[in-house]
């Protein structure tokens, strides 16, 4: 078989992680927390319904794949939880050091592909990423505002600075959902689920 291809394949076989990586966010209407491909997934679904409402053009298949492999990283590295100050002190050079063993796992080709798509996704810079990014946040943001409990917010005694910072990137994608969901937050808040 082809050096690459072998190689490539056995880095889809890793994939299979992505399922045994819980996340903090948990499903609506259950007390089971996501994994990072259920995750995944549902950002990624997302981007495809809610870029015709993106005041920015981008190029949505880009996005997707963005969104496809940003958390690649989380096979090495473990999820950090967004709101974790100490986990997120050393989350870029844990993540870091996991891609490059995701590059030395893949084909070059590959590796460098999920390597460029990562960096950009991280550094925000382009309409693609800040778009990936709003989807990234909005998705656990919904996850939270949906269940009676606060879910995350709650369990954690997240501030409401907090979550207003998380908020930032859906302000670029789109004002009106921003403004919308600043109002829910600001009424969760009122409510006890965030502190």
């Amino acid at each position: 078989m082809n050096k690459d291809l072998f190689k490539d394949l056995n880095f889809c076989l890793e994939l299979e992680k992505m399922k045994s990586i819980y996340r903090q966010t948990k499903i609506i209407g259950h007390d089971r927390r996501e994994n990072d491909a259920e995750h995944t997934f549902h950002i990624a679904t997302m981007a495809l319904i809610l870029e015709k409402y993106n005041k920015n053009k981008v190029d949505i298949s880009k996005t997707i794949q963005m969104l496809l492999v940003h958390d690649l990283v989380e096979i090495y590295a473990g999820d950090t939880f967004a709101y974790d100050l100490q986990a997120n002190e050393d989350k870029a050079s844990r993540e870091i050091e996991a891609m490059e063993t995701i590059k030395q796992i893949c084909s070059n080709e590959t590796g460098n592909k999920i390597d460029l798509l990562w960096q950009e996704f991280e550094e925000r810079q382009t309409n693609e990423a800040k778009f990936a990014n709003a989807m990234d946040r909005l998705q656990p943001l919904i996850a939270n505002l949906e269940r009676p409990d606060g879910g995350t917010w709650t369990e954690h005694k997240v501030k409401l600075a907090q979550v207003y910072k998380r908020l930032e990137p859906i302000k670029e994608f789109n004002e009106e959902l921003y403004i919308n969901l600043i109002h829910r937050v600001n009424t969760a808040h009122e409510n006890g689920l965030i502190y």
